[in-house]
């Protein structure tokens, strides 16, 4: 089995289509969208496909009251447990995504609306790799449905894919909104959605002075940030030297130098010395009151 084919277990899967067709005969009783169906069994007799104005039906009405009302009803008799599972179905996700990557158990889903979301999804009834290569990621996709089962996030078996084809400043931004989803929520694996989980200023910054994509894109929260206390402002001068020293030691390298310790400060070096305990000494003299430790140490090792 391969990454992309990883589903629930056999049993929960049966578990979770029993129960979703049950609603969705229950649905089909309240509105008639397809007159020959009565029972599962009726039901089951038809391709997925033919079944999508029944399960749109579901979703394009008060989905919550027509679960509540089902749980209420039972007319299948189900155990409490069923029906307890079925009620978490009013936690539902429904709208578009961008399946971004595919992960051992699970696909990752992003709502890239504000503020954007990331969801790992596992499939209940066709595995992803039946539905589109991996090397096609990021795939737009419209019309899916997430539903938390046993403490996990599944998707209905409906999905659209839109015919966009994702590139250059497109893509880029892409990986933006992924990137921000899992500072602000994490990788969300259950319903109902957590809250955002609350930053530091201090994380906040490491996180907006991350790449220069993020520098750039928060160039005005960046700003805000540093100037809030002496100890932010510490921070985003790390954070800048941390990014100039990744460059650096490939272009002291290119001068052949000995190993070193570089005082960088943003983007500038403005001290070096053979030891830490020298460079910190220099800073102690050279920077202003207060700023000592603002510069970024880099040791270089060729």
């Amino acid at each position: 089995m391969t990454e992309t084919d990883r589903r629930l277990s056999e049993e929960s899967e049966q578990r979770f289509l029993d129960l979703y067709a049950h609603l969705l005969v229950y649905v089909n009783d309240r509105f008639e969208v397809i007159g020959e169906i009565e029972t599962v069994a009726d039901l089951e007799q038809h391709y997925t496909d033919e079944l999508l104005p029944l399960r749109n039906t579901l979703y394009n009405e008060s989905t919550t009251d027509l679960i509540e009302d089902f749980v209420e009803e039972n007319p299948p008799d189900l155990s409490e447990a069923d029906l307890e599972q079925v009620t978490a179905w009013t936690d539902f996700v429904a709208g578009e995504f961008v399946v971004v990557r595919y992960r051992e158990d699970d696909a990752i889903f992003l709502d890239w609306t504000e503020p954007p979301k990331a969801y790992a999804v596992r499939p209940a009834r066709l595995p992803f790799a039946e539905v589109w290569d991996e090397s096609a990621l990021p795939v737009p996709v419209s019309s899916v449905v997430l539903l938390p089962f046993e403490d996990q996030i599944v998707y209905d078996g409906w999905i659209g894919v839109k015919n966009i084809i994702f590139g250059g400043s497109l893509s880029t931004d892409i990986g933006d909104e992924y990137e921000e989803a899992k500072h602000r929520f994490g990788i969300i694996d259950s319903l109902p959605v957590p809250e955002e989980d609350e930053k530091t200023d201090a994380e906040e910054l490491r996180f907006y002075m991350k790449n220069k994509r993020n520098r750039e894109r928060y160039a005005s929260e960046i700003e805000q940030l540093r100037e809030k206390t002496n100890e932010l402002e510490r921070i985003y001068h790390q954070e800048m030297g941390k990014a100039r020293a990744r460059s650096l030691g490939r272009e002291l390298r290119e001068l052949e130098l000995n190993e070193a310790y570089v005082a960088i400060y943003d983007d500038r070096i403005i001290t070096s010395a053979p030891s830490e305990s020298e460079v910190r000494k220099l800073l102690e003299e050279i920077m202003p009151a207060g700023k000592t430790d603002h510069p970024y140490i880099y040791h270089f090792d060729p």
